[in-house]
This record gives structure tokens, C-alpha cells and sequence, in this order.
């Protein structure tokens, strides 16, 4: 809170040059007493911009209320909808096959349900791995066969990396068959597949020299070649060279070898992989086009697979997905579409770069189809065939998400009250109206002390920052005190829990909620046991009881307060409480004009109300008092400053006079 500093007129100042006293500190001690009426007026539109900020704060926690419960944007726990207090669960006697869950449209009973067939898409795959193994062909002289030893090659199969190192295979077992240069190569075989078998486990990978040919003076030279091969689930093998003791340059296999793609190479590189450095497939300007449902594409050599797989998917109106499927090598060409309806329209480039490089034939293109279910009620003789597009569709309002197809299995739907799930809405909903309820209570209750007033800014000055901030929180409490609007709320609300509902039989406390002791004033109290009976044997009731609408009339601002009494007599509690809660932080306005009872009083931020209330009027005229003060006690303090300078000009001619008069008396006596 700020208070004034009145020091800053232009009077000339004269400070005590002929009195000797202190006048600014003298009109100082004066103006303190003059400003106490200001100071005052200070006080109390502080006091008023904290009664604000609380009545601010009470309405965001009974909007906290509203848009949790009170929101028909969530239908889960709109307590105003019967979907609120109809829910049901739906379980599965094998989820492997089918889950289902049921909305509040279902009927409770017990489901037998056949997945015949899965919906699926069209598609268009490889017939056969683009990448395929990976092999590599060298020459070595025999005696130079022995380089092999002690050299290392790095291999990642699946994301685990090893690196292996080649020992002397001339100890190893000679095979009988074969010649003796092929006998030695073998050798060389049986080193690599052990040393391999040590390091990912025997048969994850197969290596295997074959096509031996000796040549040269006395057949010195040995040509063969190596391959690798996955078996056994293992799916992505890598080579790559060792920092030193290379081993795999020898076997003529290039560094990062893999039998699968890496996709950040180019369609260039992809290109010349498969069909060989000098395939045509692209045009004279190096690009290759086809299209995919009538949506064509274009890329470069320089584009790398991935970016050709982005563009594709990312193009809305193809409504394909591609992938290149690192377990089996395949391209794979699917349409995001299931269901009979579902198809792939594909038009190759004119050199055929679908089908040649990535293997996709597009005349066999494999069409969608629906999903084919039997589904019927525990006890029916027939059961009724039901064909969906799509794997998940509702029924009855049961909706099942198929896992997979099962002939030779009936799967049982249990559905049922959800009174777990019912009874958690219902508690939610009362923990917090008890929450909203018990701080509006703690405002209406607590005490306000008169002796702690906000403070003026020089009494700030001589305090500490933590005294200051016990003090504020003293003289902001007691300021909503036996408020006659939030009373009125309060009452309000407690009389609309306990009034009968006209066409309702039961009451609030037939299904176990009670009020609870005076001192809890309000707070409703669950008994878990006697609600989930309710729940579960009356349903329909405890839903008319929280949800039922008037047949007459629906809430609304402009009611007339005949209208407003038969809508209250007919409506459920939930609805009861929603018009009370619009009474007073509503901000459409009623038949006369007003919004919500505490937005009138006090305004809410981002809405009209905020510069158009009642406080607020209250602060401006606070302000106007305050700034026609404040001119005044500017004045008064400038005259003190005048008649101060006065005295002193009066003083200091006084002197300059006596001082002349004791002059002439003493040249007149010769003194």
C-alpha cells in the first residue's frame, strides 16, 4: 500500500537561516498528523482489492467444481447426462482374441462372440529380401592364407556388437573330402563359424567359403568366396572392419556389409545394389517417378530410402504407408483404409523400379477385407453374422477390438454394472463439493482483528520482510466473515441436497450420504458399502436422484421465479446444485440484466465483469478521494512552507534592524 510524500512543491524553502530551527522537519511532523485521513482512505482500498482477490478466489474453486463435473465436454463425469451413472464393464474371457467395453447405451447380460476373419488392408509386399546375404570374393596366394590369423572383424547381429578374432585354424580338424587346397580353406571355415558360435551362440549365424578354385604355378592361388547367413531368429547381421588387424577386407567383404538396408543410403546406391552399377532405371535427368492411388512421386538418385518412405506416408491423399521390414528384408505397401473397400492402385516407372528394385509386383496386389464376426446372446439357438471395415466397431453399445482370428473358439462378454466405476464418480463428486464447501466455510468463520490494518509504506520501512508478510496475512483474514452472499450459497446448496425431488422415491441418505456433524457444517459424508448397494440393485434411481430433469423447464438465467420454483421441485440434485453454481458465477446475465451474484460483487479476470462490479466502483471512488486529498494536503503543505518563510524573512529583518540600531548607539557613546 502506498501512502504519500507531499515534499514536492516549488515553494522556496527556507530553513531556519534566521530561527535557527529545523522547519522542514517541523512541517514533516506537522503533514503526519494532516495525512492520517489519507493514509486511512489507503487503507481501506487495499482492504477493498483484498476482499476482491478472495471473492476472485472463492469463485475460481466453484469453477473448479463446474468444470469438472459440470462440463458436457467430459461425458465420463458430466453428473447433469445419465451417462454419468450408467456405466457398465465388459470383460473378456480371452483378451487374446478380443476386448470389449461397453458405453451407456449397452444392456447388461453375457455376449458369445466368433472372430472369423480380421479386417485387413490392401497390400503389396516383396516377393523376395531386397537386401539379401552378405558376401565377398578374394584372391590370396596360400602361403599369404595365413595373414587370416590374428586378425579381427566386428560383428552386429541385432543390436549386439562383437568383435572376433581369427586363431590359427591350420590346428583345426582336416575334412576327409575335397582337395588339399580345399581342405585348408575349410580349415579357415571352421575357425570363423567357431569363433562365431562363441560369440552370439551355435546357429544364430552360418558362414560358409564355397566356389574353391586353385590357379597359378602349382595352383599357389586360391579364389573363393564367403557368406554370411542369419538362422535361428536372429534377423539383422552387420560386418564392419576392426580399427586394426583388419580381417574383413581379406575376405573381400566391404566395410558396414549388411543382409539388410541401411536406409540413409541413397536409391542411387539401393539401385545399383540390386540390379548392378550399370542398371537403367533412372531417366536423362536422374529422376524415377510412379504413382501410388493416382498420387505420383518423383525422386532423385541422391535421395536416401528413408526420405522416400517419409514422402510417401506423409502424403495425405495417397493413404498408403510404406516401410522396409527389417525382419524379413521386404518392402512392405499397405493402405492405411481395412476392410473389403480397401485398394492399392500402383503405376510402376517405365523401368519398372517397384517391381525390379524393391521386388513389389504390382499386379499382385493383395485386396482388403472385412472383419466377420458371430455374435449373440448366452442361450441363443443363431448367431448373427456381422461384417465391419474395421477391427474395432460398437454394437449395441458394446464395442469390441478384435485381437485376432479364431474359428475354433466362442468368446463370452461379460457385461455388467460398473459399480466401482459409478461409485468413484459419485465420491469424486462429493470429495470435491466437500473441498469447495470447507474453504468457503473456513472464509465465513474465520476472524477479523481490527487492530491489523495494511500497512502504510513507512511503517513498512521499519519493519522486516517476514513481519510484514505475518502481518498482511493477519490483516487479510476475517475479510469474507458471515458474507451474506456466500451464507446465502451455502444455504442454498445444503437445502437442495435435502428437498425432495418431486417423481424420485429415495433421498440422499437412502443411499448412504449423511451430512455430518454441525461443526463439519456441510460436508457430506459417504458410507461405501450402503452406496454401492444402491448402485448395484437401484440404478436407475440413484441416477434420477443426482440427474433427473424438470418436464417443464431446463435452467436458465431468464427464469421467472414461478418457472424457477417448478424447475427446482422437478430436477435431481446434480441439477439443483448446477443452477446454484450459475446463480452466482454465471456470466450471461438474468432477466434483469445481472450476471452472477459474485461477479457482480467482484468481477472475474477475462471477462466484462472484471472492470464492472461492485468493488471495483467502491475502488475508484476510493482513488478519486484519495487524489482530491491528496491536492488539498499538497496546498497545506506548501502554505506551512510559506508562513515558515515569512517568519523567517520577518525574523532576519528584525535582526539586520537591531543590528544597525546597536550600530548607532555605539559610534553616538564612542564605544
Amino acid at each position: 500500500m502506498s501512502s504519500v510524500n507531499l515534499f514536492t512543491s516549488s515553494t522556496l524553502r527556507l530553513s531556519g537561516m534566521a530561527s535557527g530551527m529545523d522547519t522542514e522537519q517541523i512541517i514533516s511532523n506537522l503533514m503526519k498528523i494532516e495525512r492520517l485521513p489519507l493514509d486511512r482512505l489507503y487503507q481501506k482500498k487495499q482492504l477493498a482489492e483484498w476482499k476482491r482477490d478472495q471473492y476472485r478466489d472463492v469463485i475460481n474453486l466453484i469453477r473448479s467444481l463446474k468444470d469438472e463435473y459440470f462440463d458436457v465436454l467430459k461425458p465420463a463425469n458430466y453428473m447433469l447426462s445419465s451417462s454419468a451413472y450408467k456405466k457398465f464393464s465388459a470383460v473378456s474371457s480371452d483378451s487374446s482374441v478380443v476386448t470389449a467395453s461397453a458405453s451407456a447405451n449397452a444392456a447388461a447380460g453375457t455376449y458369445e462372440i466368433v472372430v472369423k476373419q480380421l479386417a485387413t488392408a490392401a497390400e503389396a509386399r516383396s516377393a523376395n529380401p531386397v537386401s539379401g546375404q552378405i558376401q565377398g570374393e578374394t584372391s590370396i596366394s596360400k602361403v599369404d592364407l595365413n595373414n587370416f590369423i590374428g586378425k579381427k572383424i566386428v560383428v552386429t547381429l541385432d543390436g549386439v556388437t562383437r568383435t572376433i578374432t581369427i586363431g590359427n585354424f591350420n590346428d583345426r580338424p582336416e575334412r576327409q573330402e575335397g582337395s588339399e587346397i580345399e581342405k585348408l580353406v575349410w580349415k579357415l571355415q571352421d575357425e570363423l563359424q567357431a569363433n562365431l558360435d562363441d560369440a552370439f551362440g551355435e546357429g544364430k549365424i552360418n558362414v560358409e567359403i564355397k566356389d574353391i578354385i586353385s590357379s597359378g604355378e602349382d595352383g599357389e592361388i586360391i579364389t573363393f568366396k564367403t557368406e554370411f547367413q542369419t538362422s535361428n531368429g536372429a534377423t539383422k547381421l552387420t560386418l564392419n572392419s576392426a580399427a586394426s588387424e583388419d580381417g574383413l577386407s581379406l575376405l573381400g567383404i566391404s566395410n558396414g556389409a549388411s543382409n539388410r538396408l541401411n536406409t540413409s543410403e541413397s536409391l542411387g546406391s539401393l539401385v545399383s545394389r540390386v540390379l548392378g552399377e550399370n542398371a537403367q532405371i533412372f531417366d536423362d535427368d536422374g529422376n524415377l517417378k510412379f504413382s501410388i492411388n493416382s498420387q505420383e512421386f518423383t525422386f532423385s538418385k541422391s535421395t536416401s530410402i528413408s526420405s522416400m518412405l517419409s514422402t510417401i506416408n506423409s502424403n495425405a491423399d495417397a493413404k498408403v504407408n510404406i516401410r522396409y521390414d527389417e525382419l524379413t528384408g521386404n518392402f512392405v505397401l499397405t493402405a492405411k483404409q481395412l476392410g473389403a473397400g480397401s485398394t492399392l492402385e500402383i503405376k510402376d516407372s517405365e523401368s519398372g523400379f517397384l517391381k525390379k528394385v524393391l521386388g513389389i509386383d504390382i499386379e499382385g496386389v493383395v485386396p482388403g477385407k472385412d472383419a466377420e464376426v458371430e455374435i449373440g446372446m448366452v442361450g441363443e439357438k443363431e448367431k448373427t453374422l456381422v461384417t465391419r471395415s474395421s477391427n474395432s466397431f460398437t454394437v449395441n453399445g458394446i464395442t469390441y477390438n478384435l485381437q485376432k482370428a479364431d474359428l475354433n473358439t466362442t468368446i463370452t462378454i461379460k457385461v455388467e454394472t460398473d459399480v466401482d466405476g459409478i461409485y468413484e464418480t459419485i465420491t469424486g463428486f462429493v470429495n470435491k463439493y466437500n473441498e469447495m464447501i470447507e474453504k468457503i466455510n473456513s472464509k465465513l468463520s474465520e476472524k477479523y482483528d481490527s487492530n491489523y490494518l495494511p500497512l502504510t509504506d513507512e511503517q513498512k520501512e521499519a519493519m522486516k520482510e517476514k513481519d510484514i508478510e505475518l502481518w498482511e496475512q493477519k490483516a487479510k483474514t476475517g475479510l469474507l466473515r458471515n458474507d451474506s452472499i456466500l451464507e446465502k450459497m451455502i444455504s442454498d446448496l445444503r437445502r437442495a441436497l435435502y428437498d425432495s425431488i418431486e417423481g424420485v422415491g429415495i433421498h440422499l441418505t437412502s443411499i448412504g450420504i449423511t451430512t455430518g456433524s454441525y461443526e463439519q457444517k456441510g460436508k457430506l459424508i459417504v458410507d461405501e458399502q450402503k452406496l454401492k448397494e444402491a448402485i448395484r440393485n437401484n440404478p436407475d434411481g440413484v441416477m434420477e436422484l443426482f440427474s433427473k430433469k424438470s418436464e417443464k423447464y431446463s435452467y436458465s438465467r431468464t427464469m421467472s421465479s414461478e418457472e424457477r420454483a417448478i424447475w427446482y421441485k422437478e430436477s435431481g440434485l446434480a441439477q439443483r446444485i448446477y443452477g446454484i453454481i450459475e446463480d452466482n458465477i454465471s456470466t450471461f446475465r438474468d432477466k434483469d440484466g445481472r450476471k452472477g451474484l459474485l461477479l457482480e460483487k467482484a468481477g472475474i479476470q477475462g471477462d466484462a465483469s472484471e472492470y464492472s462490479n461492485l468493488i471495483y466502483k467502491e475502488i475508484k471512488e476510493y482513488e478519486s478521494s484519495i487524489s482530491k486529498l491528496y491536492e488539498k494536503l499538497v496546498q497545506k503543505e506548501n502554505n506551512y512552507f510559506r508562513k515558515f518563510a515569512a517568519m523567517e524573512e520577518a525574523l532576519n529583518s528584525m535582526y539586520s534592524q537591531s543590528n544597525w540600531l546597536y550600530a548607532q548607539l555605539s559610534s553616538m557613546t564612542g564605544r
